[in-house]
């Protein structure tokens, strides 16, 4: 059995909706819309609630002056789809009361770190095969709502979102049995390019 990837992943939903399968960088209008669209797709789905997969965590280095009122911005990772926590010294910035901010122009993490090291918890790029089924399933059904837009069998395209909306939901509620614990969590905003929203 083939290893969960995106690729796996736009192979399956080309399937399902009646369309032969491809290689990466097909090119075809499918294909490229796929591409622009699953990032984003696979963000939201995490930003719902915290799943338990697909998560690494790194410490980062390169410092430059801050922002929007914030003393330092560290540059984020490449592979980054998603922050789910930063940590300053070890210890998660919801519980020392710290806020942050993404500056996703500049692809930046706004923080006052004060001379601490600084890790964030974050959704890698590559790790589907980490993910549960449910979740996997509920980001494939949002692919072929994507195809069948292109399509523009609106009709259908809809009932597949609401398809992916009730399996994330169902592997939320998965995720949450298997966790031990609750963890008490404030995550930082976004800005946005050219935006300087005040601090909290």
């Amino acid at each position: 059995m083939a290893v969960r990837s995106k690729i796996t992943l736009f192979n399956a939903a080309l399937l399902r909706t009646g369309n032969d399968p491809a290689v990466e960088g097909d090119g075809s209008f499918i294909w490229q819309a796929l591409e622009a669209n699953y990032d984003e797709i696979v963000r939201a789905a995490f930003e719902e609630q915290e799943f338990t997969f697909g998560k690494a965590r790194v410490e980062l280095k390169s410092r430059a002056e801050g922002d929007f009122g914030y003393d330092d911005a560290f540059t984020l990772p490449h592979d980054v789809i998603h922050v789910q926590e930063v940590y300053l010294n070890e210890i998660s910035a919801a519980r020392l009361g710290e806020s942050w901010e993404l500056d996703t122009s500049k692809g930046t993490l706004l923080i006052d770190a004060d001379k601490r090291t600084v890790e964030i918890e974050y959704i890698k790029v590559g790790l589907e095969h980490t993910w549960s089924g449910k979740f996997a399933r509920a980001i494939q059904r949002s692919l072929e709502a994507v195809i069948k837009d292109v399509l523009e069998e609106m009709e259908e395209s809809q009932a597949l979102e609401n398809e992916a909306s009730y399996q994330l939901m169902k592997a939320g509620v998965k995720s949450s049995k298997n966790r031990s614990g609750e963890k008490f969590r404030r995550g930082g905003r976004l800005v946005r390019a050219h935006h300087g929203y005040p601090r909290r």
